[in-house]
């Protein structure tokens, strides 16, 4: 006997969609990597070879610098960085081991100086905040994001705030972000906002990210979702101070991901594939909305299709809810389907796991 939950992810993989996000394998994202292995790249395979040769030379130390280099440039028509802010780089495996190193070093620094480590974050926010929190001991506080103002108000000096831009909670862009940062810096100037860029370079339309704000502590970003590469772990954190657990990744990194993410973000813009693919992410959202009786309509961010639930909602929309429950919205991945839209050879078939505390 199935549960209630795997028989709405059941229905859900009939209709080509998910709750839980996935990357979507674009074709352009398998001729990037081609094109780094195959030796179509600058240099050709000898080139690729040669990036590993050698390392007494330790040449492969600055390896990631380009990298980052290439993200500045890559995202300025998006993200307003200035690397002077930020002297401190890391590259990760995706964003998450970044995100996961600074929550565990905010709980030692509490420790060490004896204080209440407390992370803020808006209800609906990605699930790896809290699991973080939790594994690190750390108590976790949630708010509606409509009420931010009143949330500002209760933040002590030493709390962390964790964001998304554009907006786990349902895939647009939020256009308070600005307005909150500077809000917080003035009540609480020493509280540390976290800045999770993980989804910029999966949306089409123009927004700006302002980074300069002196409370921001740190920013994450990703290639997971922008260039379909989540299990190549091509990520990095910008930082204002050293994190000692980071310093390793000088030397232990996957250079094979950074020439990756190097070739993707050198031959596609910041929005290029978000606009190519819109029209089949509105195809995946006509149909399935046709298919489950969901009221959807495209988000921001291009895997993803919103809606306003029924009033009461059903089964279906109650497990897909995403936000506090005055403001909750349905919030379904659309990737399945529109890998067939591009290329039926792409996915076969669909099924999302449940899981009980990380299903987002």
């Amino acid at each position: 006997m199935i549960s209630p939950h795997e028989r709405l992810n059941q229905l859900l993989a009939g209709a080509g969609v998910s709750k839980i996000v996935y990357a979507l394998v674009m074709p352009e994202t398998e001729a990037t990597i081609d094109a780094v292995f195959d030796g179509v790249a600058p240099g050709g395979r000898e080139n690729y070879h040669n990036a590993f040769r050698e390392a007494w030379t330790q040449k492969q130390d600055e390896v990631h610098e380009s990298f980052f280099d290439r993200w500045i440039e890559w995202s300025k028509p998006i993200v307003q960085l200035n690397p002077v802010d930020f002297p401190f780089r890391y590259p990760t495996a995706g964003a998450s081991e970044g995100l996961r190193e600074a929550i565990y070093a905010y709980g030692v620094r509490a420790r060490r100086e004896c204080f209440e480590p407390i992370i803020h974050v808006f209800e609906g926010e990605y699930e790896g905040y809290a699991v973080y929190a939790r594994a690190a001991g750390i108590s976790l506080k949630t708010h509606h994001r409509s009420q931010w103002r009143q949330a500002v108000e209760i933040v002590q000096p030493t709390d962390q705030w964790y964001v998304s831009q554009p907006s786990g909670i349902d895939g647009n862009v939020w256009n308070e972000l600005e307005a909150f940062a500077i809000e917080l810096a003035h009540h609480v100037p020493s509280a540390q906002l976290m800045l999770d860029l993980s989804y910029v370079g999966c949306v089409a339309r123009d927004f700006q990210v302002q980074t300069s704000h002196p409370n921001i502590a740190a920013v994450f970003f990703s290639l997971s979702k922008p260039a379909g590469m989540y299990y190549h772990r091509i990520g990095g954190m910008w930082s204002r101070q050293e994190y000692l657990g980071l310093f390793g990744n000088k030397w232990f990194k996957n250079i094979s991901s950074l020439l990756i993410g190097n070739a993707f973000m050198s031959r596609y813009g910041v929005q290029e594939l978000p606009t190519k693919y819109a029209p089949q992410q509105q195809a995946a959202i006509d149909a399935s909305r046709e298919q489950m009786q969901l009221i959807l309509r495209p988000a921001d961010v291009f895997l993803l299709g919103i809606g306003k639930p029924s009033d009461p909602p059903s089964d279906l929309e109650q497990f897909l809810l995403r936000g506090p429950q005055d403001e909750a919205l349905v919030r379904v991945c659309v990737t399945a389907r529109m890998a067939h839209h591009i290329d039926p050879k792409l996915t076969p078939r669909v099924q999302a796991r449940y899981y009980e505390n990380w299903n987002g």
